[in-house]
C-alpha cells in the first residue's frame, strides 16, 4: 500500500472518529477495514489515543509531534505500543461494566443462535499399522454421526470419552471443536469456550480451524456477557481474513459502540 493512500486512510479515520463523514463515506472506510485489517487497528490505536488525551493522560512525545516534520503514520506507530499498555490501565479506570437482564439479552441477540453441524470436524480414517490411532479416527466419526443424527447428547458423551484415550494433536483440535460446537448449541456456553480455546491454543492447528475457533469462542463469550473477551476474539477472527470476516467486522461495530470504543455521538 502507498504512503499516499496510507495517509488518505489516516485522515478519514480522523474524520470518522471527529464525526465529519457522511454515511457514505464511513461505509467506505469499513470496506477498506474490511480490506485491510491494518487499518482498523490504526483505529482502535486513534480510539483509545483520544479518549485518554480527554482524560488528561497522554505520552510525553505527543508534545514533540508539531516539532519535528515527520509523516503522520509515524507518530501513529510510534504511540501505538505506548497504547496497547495505557489501555489496560485505562480499563481500571473506567472500572467493570455491569448490565442488566436486559441489556444481557440484547447482547445475546448479536451473537449466533446456533452452529451448523456441517461446521464440526471429521477424521480422515486411512489404512495404517497404528491400529489404535486408526480406532479413534474412526470412533470421531462415529460421534460425529450420532450428532447428525440429533443424539446430541450421546455424541458429546463419545467426544469426552475420546479426549481420555490420548488422542494426537490432529484428532484433539478435531474433538475439541466437535465438543464445542455441541455444547454451544446446547447452551453450555462456558463449557463451550473451554473447548474453543483448546482449539485456538493449539499452535499445530489449520489456520481456518483457528479461525473458525476464534469466531465461535468470541459468539460463546459474548452469550456469556464477557464482551471484552469476546470483541478479542472476534477480532482475531476478522484479522485472518477468511469466510468470517464479514460477520467478524459487523459484530465488532456493535461491541466498540457497546464498549464506549465508538462514543455514541459519532455513530451515524
Amino acid at each position: 500500500m502507498s504512503e499516499e493512500k496510507n495517509i488518505e486512510i489516516l485522515k478519514s479515520i480522523e474524520n470518522f472518529i471527529n464525526g465529519e463523514l457522511s454515511q457514505s463515506e464511513i461505509d467506505d472506510l469499513w470496506v477498506e477495514f474490511l480490506k485491510n485489517p491494518e487499518y482498523y487497528k490504526l483505529f482502535e490505536t486513534e480510539l483509545h489515543l483520544k479518549a485518554l488525551i480527554k482524560k488528561g493522560v497522554k505520552p510525553n512525545f505527543i508534545d514533540d509531534v508539531g516539532k519535528v516534520n515527520e509523516p503522520t503514520t509515524h507518530y501513529l506507530y510510534k504511540y501505538k505500543a505506548w497504547i496497547v499498555a495505557a489501555a489496560a490501565a485505562l480499563l481500571i479506570t473506567i472500572g467493570l461494566q455491569f448490565f442488566s437482564i436486559d441489556e444481557q439479552q440484547a447482547m445475546q441477540q448479536w451473537a449466533i443462535s446456533s452452529i451448523d453441524k456441517t461446521e464440526m470436524l471429521g477424521a480422515d480414517v486411512y489404512r495404517s499399522d497404528e491400529q489404535e490411532v486408526a480406532s479413534v479416527d474412526i470412533a470421531i466419526n462415529e460421534a460425529l454421526a450420532l450428532a447428525y443424527n440429533d443424539e446430541t447428547v450421546i455424541a458429546i458423551e463419545r467426544f469426552r470419552e475420546l479426549l481420555t484415550l490420548s488422542p494426537t494433536d490432529q484428532q484433539r483440535v478435531r474433538i475439541e471443536m466437535n465438543l464445542g460446537i455441541l455444547l454451544y448449541n446446547v447452551t453450555a456456553y462456558e463449557s463451550a469456550a473451554v473447548h474453543f480455546e483448546s482449539v485456538v491454543e493449539f499452535e499445530e492447528a489449520d489456520i481456518n480451524f483457528k479461525e473458525k475457533g476464534y469466531w465461535f469462542l468470541g459468539n460463546a463469550y459474548l452469550n456469556m456477557g464477557q464482551l471484552q473477551e469476546a470483541r478479542d476474539a472476534v477480532f482475531e477472527a476478522y484479522t485472518m481474513s477468511g469466510r468470517f470476516q464479514n460477520p467478524a467486522l459487523a459484530l465488532l461495530k456493535n461491541l466498540d459502540l457497546r464498549l464506549g470504543n465508538i462514543p455514541p455521538d459519532e455513530v451515524r
